[in-house]
């Protein structure tokens, strides 16, 4: 199995200008859904052309209404999201990464990592670090994919 260990602000959640307000704006999990929708769908391209759930790191992780959040924003339906990684006070997400990998039932082929900071430990090298203004692109699905299938 692969696994996609995805943040959501700065991967698929970016700011958002509207025509109607002075101050650009994030959705957060009140809005129901993520903002970039152009990244939820090369997101949902990685997943299903590399077999590859979703494991979710970002602090949206917390809500009830994480998984929705998604699929409201784009993501294919068809894309499963297996679970949220744990929280650990103070720790980085390489860390969460870790212990989500050690304790997980499967066999596990491939990771990679979409988010917008770079603390994933020893995890770096699965790492595809988007630029958080425009979220996950085309050259960053290039990259998740050549991660995914080596």
């Amino acid at each position: 199995m692969n696994l996609v260990f995805l943040d959501y602000d700065g991967v698929v959640n970016t700011m958002q200008f509207f025509s109607n307000e002075e101050n650009p704006r994030e959705c957060t999990p009140k809005d129901n859904m993520v903002s970039n929708y152009q990244a939820c769908r090369w997101l949902s391209k990685l997943c299903l052309e590399t077999n590859s759930k979703i494991v979710v790191t970002s602090s949206w992780r917390y809500e009830d209404n994480y998984k929705e959040c998604l699929y409201n924003g784009g993501l294919d339906s068809r894309v499963e999201i297996l679970g949220k990684t744990e929280e650990f006070n103070f720790q980085s997400r390489g860390f969460a990464i870790n212990h989500f990998i050690e304790h997980f039932k499967e066999p596990i082929e491939h990771i990679v990592i979409l988010d917008d900071r770079n603390d994933m430990d020893e995890y770096n090298k699965f790492l595809v670090e988007c630029n958080p203004t425009i979220g996950f692109t085309m050259q960053d699905y290039w990259k998740a994919k050549e991660i995914l299938e080596k």
